[in-house]
């Protein structure tokens, strides 16, 4: 048995613009921290928080969001949680970044 499992989270892109090293380094990887732009980050930091609404006890550093050549978003969960398939979208416009996850999951 099978069950989809969906994390939303939208986050104003300001809110990264001034972000002091100790707060980056608690939330994002070394990589994630490549690009500091604050789009960048916000869609990241929604993408992680959308995970963390799925399974409630991961942790920052248990999700890490890469990019595909496309540019398509992927991650990598730390923590097993059965994951059979999942879809990731981050979207910004304006003022707020957006991220989506489904995930597809063997039912406990």
């Amino acid at each position: 048995m099978m069950k989809v499992k969906v994390g939303c989270d939208i986050v104003e892109i300001k809110r990264f613009n001034k972000l002091d090293s100790k707060t980056l380094n608690k939330i994002f990887h070394k990589n994630e921290l490549k690009n500091l732009k604050s789009e960048s980050l916000a869609g990241l930091f929604a993408a992680k928080e959308s995970c963390k609404k799925v399974f409630d006890d991961l942790d920052w550093h248990d999700i890490e969001i890469k990019k595909k050549r496309n540019s398509k978003p992927f991650l990598i969960l730390k923590k097993d949680r059965d994951v059979l398939n999942y879809d990731l979208s981050i979207s910004h416009d304006g003022e707020y970044a957006i991220a989506t996850v489904v995930f597809l999951t063997k039912k406990p």
